[in-house]
């Protein structure tokens, strides 16, 4: 063979010697590559549970294969595994690592995780700045979750100038990206009025967007905007199905559906469920929830009561600062009801709801020093407690001060006081201002007569139902003090007590009826109401049913329970009974004559000032 031959063979065995390497690593390289995904996709199908049974350990053991071969997702996944303790103790520091790893190679999501361990301070000292670096390097990456955190801290000035334009435009891009949360927060956004103008009509289509993704805040959201007709028609069947969807994991959304269920809201009233969902939404430490479950067991509203269920949830509430709980948990243990007694204790929960403003509780401290309960008598305690409640308007509080300072108790005399107290609280609603400042003004007591006021307060307090001030305002018209006489009105005004059974009233429509003032006279109805009035033990009206049974012509007279009631009246001293009784003995009608016995019963009455006793006893001498 010729030296050119042989050079020519040389040549041709060097190239195929480098095409033999070349294609061994190409080789090699595939292997390589292969094996990695293939200990990827392993370590991924035991995560995920894929044909075998859920094994974070065999995961992280072939993904630490993967990641040792170089793989920057098997490195990214032991630095999730690692951050949340799956197959292997929680290790921050290797969490740490292994993102480093990752984001070394651009591992946007590895890039990502290491933002949120500096802008947590997770295996590293807190440090926004750097956090920003790596939502930078991942968001340029199309990381819609690393858009989302860049588009917060520019709104909200974290690690990096606030910048709302940018914050926003990073907001819009993770959300077209379809990013739940920032979809979410833009909603928030426009509905809370952060930033921009409140606009819940904008607000609804992201909440909706992130709704139908199955974001239970933007449920909730909906749900509240469609039950209040908020940024859209009011329509309670949808505020129902998001609440339901959203109630699952949020407990306010279980609240307000407990509500719409007792209202009978979109759905037919059932306390059951109601019931259930107030459950459910208190263990899941809604404040709300705990406090009306509270009050349900408290007051055994729809469900048998229970003071230590009652005060369980109380304790639960006042514990996340609700004062409305802490008030009722305070005087549960100072009667000792659901609790042991415990004045100390119930004093202590009193004064945490009085500190932070509420008025019940406040005027409930204030009555304990003006008494001296369980701690010495302090006055100046008490006004001090009477007047924070007054500032909130609170209507015993008001009453209480104008008393305080109507009799000068442990404060100087002052009536102009008194009755700025007691007007505040009359017009807040409390019957006793109302019926006080009445009486005050009918009676000219430490004011002048003004029986326009009179009038005035009395009728509002008659508007609330007060037997006492019918009464008293059907006097007025009735007797015509300080305005015109008026029979009718004051027929008008008792009857509206009749329902209330109260016997004064009862008694008082009876005269009119049987006087014919203000409506037709009617003695049968009189006679009725004067029974049901004497039944009561009214002696005024015992002796006027006894006078109609005895003297007037009417359906079948019972004169052996007439006698009762007369007798009755007499014991109870009544002068008018005592002459009528006194003059049935003297003249021996209805029951045996005894002149002895009517002597004494007409000098009882004459005594009493009852003229017609005085002239039958002349009579008699």
């Amino acid at each position: 063979m010729s030296r050119s031959h042989i050079a020519l063979v040389g040549k041709i065995s060097g190239v195929c010697c480098f095409i033999f390497i070349v294609l061994c690593i190409c080789f090699y390289k595939t292997i390589r590559a292969g094996f990695i995904e293939a200990q990827f996709n392993r370590a991924n199908m035991y995560i995920q549970g894929d044909g075998n049974s859920q094994d974070f350990k065999k995961a992280r053991e072939y993904l630490e294969q993967s990641a040792a071969a170089g793989s920057d997702n098997a490195q990214y996944m032991l630095g999730v595994m690692y951050e949340k303790g799956q197959g292997a103790p929680q290790d921050i520091s290797k969490a740490l690592e292994y993102y480093k790893q990752a984001a070394k190679k651009n591992h946007a999501k590895a890039e990502y995780a290491l933002g949120t361990m500096y802008d947590h301070a997770r295996g590293v000292p807190e440090d926004h700045a750097e956090a920003i670096k790596w939502y930078e390097k991942a968001a340029k990456q199309n990381n819609s979750s690393a858009e989302y955190a860049l588009g917060y801290a520019y709104f909200k000035g974290i690690g990096i100038a606030k910048n709302i334009e940018k914050g926003m435009q990073y907001l819009q891009k993770s959300a077209d990206n379809g990013n739940v949360k920032a979809i979410f927060y833009i909603g928030s956004l426009y509905y809370d009025g952060q930033s921009f103008p409140k606009n819940p009509k904008k607000a609804f289509p992201y909440f909706e967007k992130a709704a139908y993704k199955g974001n239970t805040d933007a449920q909730f959201y909906l749900g509240l905007m469609y039950a209040n007709g908020i940024g859209v028609e009011q329509d309670y069947s949808k505020a129902i199905y998001w609440y339901e969807k959203s109630s699952k994991t949020h407990p306010t959304a279980a609240y307000n559906l407990a509500k719409m269920y007792k209202e009978g809201l979109g759905v037919e009233v059932n306390y059951n469920t109601a019931f259930e969902l107030l459950k459910k939404a208190a263990n899941g430490n809604n404040v709300q929830a705990q406090y009306g479950l509270a009050n349900l067991y408290d007051l055994g509203d729809k469900i048998p009561q229970d003071s230590s269920k009652a005060a369980f949830w109380y304790e639960k509430a006042a514990k996340q600062g609700n004062i409305d709980a802490a008030y009722a948990l305070g005087e549960m243990y100072l009667e000792g009801r659901g609790v042991g007694e415990d004045f100390t204790k119930g004093f202590q929960y009193l004064e945490q709801a009085a500190q932070n403003g509420n008025a019940d509780a406040q005027l409930k401290i204030a009555s304990i020093y003006f008494k001296g309960i369980n701690v010495p008598i302090d006055h100046n305690k008490a006004l001090e407690w009477y007047q924070k409640s007054a500032e909130q308007k609170n209507k015993v509080a008001l009453y209480t001060l104008g008393n305080i300072y109507e009799q000068g108790l442990d404060v100087p005399k002052d009536i102009s006081k008194a009755v700025k107290y007691y007007q505040e609280a009359a017009e807040g609603g409390d019957v006793d201002a109302q019926l006080k400042l009445a009486s005050m003004y009918s009676t000219g007591t430490n004011v002048p007569v003004d029986y326009s006021k009179a009038i005035d307060f009395y009728q509002k307090a008659v508007n609330q139902s007060n037997v006492q001030a019918m009464l008293q305002l059907g006097q007025i018209y009735e007797q015509g003090k300080g305005t015109a006489q008026n029979y009718q009105k004051a027929f008008d005004i008792y009857s509206k007590g009749l329902s209330n059974h109260s016997p004064d009233l009862q008694y008082a429509v009876g005269l009119l009826y049987e006087k014919g003032l203000g409506v037709t006279k009617n003695i049968e109805q009189a006679r009725t109401l004067f029974k049901q009035a004497a039944q009561q033990g009214l002696v005024s009206a015992q002796c006027a049913f006894a006078k109609i049974e005895l003297n007037e012509h009417v359906k079948d007279p019972n004169v052996q329970v007439a006698m009762s009631y007369l007798q009755a009246a007499a014991k109870s001293e009544d002068p008018e009974a005592m002459f009528i009784l006194g003059n049935l003995y003297l003249n021996g009608q209805h029951i045996e004559k005894d002149v002895k016995h009517a002597k004494d019963l007409l000098k009882l009455s004459c005594d009493k000032g009852f003229q017609n006793a005085c002239q039958s006893l002349k009579l008699i001498h």
